[in-house]
């Protein structure tokens, strides 16, 4: 019924968007209106407006008392930025971890370690308005873009679910009467091919359309299973399809139908050895020490392999109705991600895993939002959610060859489904109460239920079931959840000058609990909660050479879902209390005579307050329990996992006219400072810094391009997620040195 009603709600806005009297048809969108305001002053040096729509309409990004780092499609290009997870080369006190083939960003100390069926982040990701729940699927590749926009700090009363860190938004392009179009090819070290093209143009006076398509292919992976001698960490195909369609009925009224598919299937997920850190089944008793190779090496008898195929389809209706602009968003995704893992890190069978998820997502989103010129500026709307999450999961473990299971392999297999329906109605107005002075509030309540059911088998390689744990979870463990909060905001902003804005802000955010379907008996978590306070300041100074803006926040973050391993798999607690507090600041400089600098820096002091009760690993500060296991005390003080202190970047460009073309030399240097793996601050990736370089040419038509580059030109071998488990401690790597050429061709 739930699903039936957003159908229902959906189809009824397009009817009523198509009644609407004309008589509001010379209104313009504001998103139109927005868009006017990106030309720069008249100073050829000045550094051009960057529209966002942080607060769901269409402001300058100047003028915005939040702190967003924006970035630009014409910057990701320049800096080489192809996926969300090289977002962080950009945007300070942003930090992008992956864990088995999943995404888990942090802004400002606030992410998580898990990334589990049913579990979402609360840093969330948006496309196009969109909200993309599974974890899985984050690790989209960025083409076609507009821009990209980080929202810091709590943003649960415009945006709504699982915002507690902030947010991703991702703006695609819209199509375009005028053909147009693009197309590129870039070949790189480990014998990777990327193509990727771009149509567009009119299909009628009131219908435009457009085709982005990405195709990428590494050949040769960075490192070599010594068990197989097949190579790791490459990829077989990562397919990428996006179209929107644009349809112009009259002036006041776009109706936006958007249709995307990837297809990926990789190696990345290939767990290896952290070195310096023992692993508990490469030893005598299991017939080693086993060679692990080289750094990017391993020594499995499993092959390692991730497969996502996911996709969705969206309708987006924006209509003005005087000085009122309505808009509905319809989005359902699906997405297919499957995954084999090889847990002992050993030639021989002792623990391996393999996992099936199947996740659903469809939403509905009314909105109403001012567009007049008074000083009240006001935004309303609700939020309905509907999402279906199942997991199937198999464990091997103990092969009879090592003699533990009389009659073969034994096998942990869990079936769970998961439900989740959320509504929501939020509202936010902005009064300018002074002169230049504006003061916002803003309002969300959420009600949220989930379900839970699925079984629970232990298999023997001969006999079959040995034991079926029955209703999913196990008796005792709820199935319903419901959790209701109510988040709001209050902001007060001044405008100095035109090119000045200082802002002081306090909000509250919260992510809903959930349940943990590693192991029937184990029990749900409940919702994690924030506070945060914020002061900002935003200039554009010299002329509007200099683009400077600072913020400093402080939260009291609470209730923590922390992942631990307990019975020998993951799960999600609470109990954790943590303070968070820092700055971040970004900067642009445009000299003149084409040079040109940007930079940004992230400090967040990000520890825990209390959480007694968390896993300490075996052989550390006194746990004397055997390798591979954990002993139980408090990690008050102790860093919070994955968030380093320092995330930092700059970055130069140099343009110049040559009278056949013109050079443009980009160099990006960044770094991130020591961070820990888990809440007993045992496993740590050491600071490490990441140079990239190009250097392109485009002709005087603007028709061809040629473009040489490099990544990590230091070759810097550094983990993007580290895992302290019972088989010991293991990580996924980021890329050696990659370098390469991109040839383009656009008309």
């Amino acid at each position: 019924m739930f699903v039936k009603r957003i159908f229902k709600l959906s189809a009824s806005a397009i009817v009523l968007s198509m009644m609407s009297q004309p008589a509001f048809s010379q209104s313009r969108l504001p998103e139109e209106r927005a868009s006017e305001a990106t030309t720069s002053s008249n100073n050829e040096a000045a550094i051009a407006d960057i529209v966002v729509t942080a607060q769901r309409r269409s402001e300058r990004l100047q003028d915005v008392p939040i702190a967003v780092t924006a970035v630009t499609a014409e910057k990701l290009a320049n800096v080489g930025i192809t996926s969300a997870q090289d977002l962080s080369l950009v945007a300070p006190s942003l930090y992008l971890p992956v864990a088995a083939g999943s995404i888990q960003p942090r802004i400002r100390g606030v992410g998580t370690t898990s990334s589990g069926v049913g579990f979402e982040n609360p840093v969330a990701l948006y496309v196009d308005g969109v909200y993309i729940a599974n974890a899985a699927s984050g690790l989209l590749t960025l083409n076609n873009i507009e821009r990209v926009e980080v929202l810091k700090g709590p943003q649960g009363t415009l945006f709504g679910r699982n915002s507690t860190g902030g947010l991703i938004q991702v703006v695609t392009k819209d199509p375009k009467q005028t053909a147009a179009g693009s197309f590129n090819a870039s070949f790189a070290r480990f014998n990777d091919l990327t193509l990727g093209g771009y149509l567009t143009g009119g299909l009628g006076d009131k219908v435009a359309a457009d085709l982005a398509v990405r195709y990428q292919s590494q050949a040769e992976g960075w490192g070599t299973n010594l068990a197989t001698g097949k190579d790791v960490n490459r990829i077989e195909h990562d397919i990428a399809v996006r179209s929107k369609w644009l349809f112009e009925p009259d002036d006041a009224t776009r109706i936006r139908f958007a249709v995307d598919y990837a297809d990926r299937r990789d190696s990345m997920i290939a767990f290896h050895a952290t070195p310096g850190y023992p692993l508990t089944f490469n030893n005598a008793f299991f017939g080693g020490p086993y060679d692990q190779g080289g750094r990017y090496d391993n020594n499995k008898d499993q092959p390692e392999i991730a497969r996502l195929k996911t996709g969705g389809v969206s309708l987006q209706i924006n209509h003005d109705i005087g000085s009122v602009a309505f808009q509905s968003i319809t989005a359902y995704r699906k997405t297919r991600f499957n995954f084999d893992l090889d847990l002992d890190l050993t030639p021989i069978r002792i623990v391996a895993c393999c996992g099936k998820t199947r996740a659903q997502q469809l939403s509905q989103e009314f909105q109403l939002s001012s567009t007049g010129a008074g000083p009240l500026k006001w935004v309303a709307g609700v939020y309905l959610w509907s999402a279906k999450d199942e997991y199937t999961r198999l464990d091997i473990i103990l092969d009879n060859g090592l003699g533990f299971t009389p009659s073969g392999v034994t096998d942990i297999r869990d079936i769970n489904a998961q439900r989740t329906k959320s509504a929501a109605a939020y509202a936010q107005g902005s009064y300018e109460i002074l002169p230049d002075t504006t003061l916002t509030l803003g309002g969300r309540y959420t009600y949220e239920r989930k379900t839970e059911s699925g079984t629970e088998n232990i298999y023997d390689g001969v006999n079959g079931p040995l034991f079926i744990a029955g209703p999913y979870p196990a008796a005792g463990i709820p199935t319903k959840l419901t959790f209701k909060r109510f988040n709001y905001r209050i902001s007060l902003d001044h405008k100095f000058s035109p090119d000045i804005l200082g802002y002081a802000s306090y909000s509250t955010g919260f992510k809903s609990g959930g349940f943990n379907p590693s192991q029937a008996q184990n029990p749900p978590f409940n919702p994690e909660e924030i506070k945060a306070a914020e002061i900002g300041l935003k200039t554009q100074l010299f002329d509007r050479r200099l683009r400077f803006n600072v913020a400093a926040f402080h939260y009291d973050y609470s209730n923590i879902q922390v992942a631990r391993f307990l019975n020998g798999t993951q799960q999600v607690t609470n109990g954790a209390k943590a303070e968070n507090y820092g700055f971040d600041l970004d900067a642009d400089l445009v000299v003149g005579g084409g040079l040109s600098f940007s930079g940004g820096l992230g400090y967040v002091h990000a520890r825990f307050k209390s959480f007694p009760g968390a896993d300490l690993y075996s052989g550390f500060k006194g746990c004397a329990l055997p390798l591979g296991q954990f002993c139980s005390a408090s990690a008050a003080g102790n860093q919070l996992p994955g968030v380093p202190a320092w995330t930092w970047n700059i970055g130069g460009e140099y343009r110049t006219d040559l009278g056949s073309g013109e050079i443009a030399l980009n160099l990006t240097y960044s770094g991130v400072s020591k961070w820990f793996a888990a809440p007993d601050n045992y496993a740590f990736q050491p600071a490490y810094q990441l140079l990239n370089a190009s250097i392109g040419w485009t002709d005087s038509s603007q028709h061809y391009s040629i473009r040489v580059w490099g990544k990590n030109l230091t070759n810097e071998y550094y983990a993007i997620g580290i895992f302290e488990a019972n088989q010991g401690v293991n990580s996924e790597l980021a890329a050696p040195r990659t370098y390469g050429a991109t040839v383009g061709f656009k008309f």
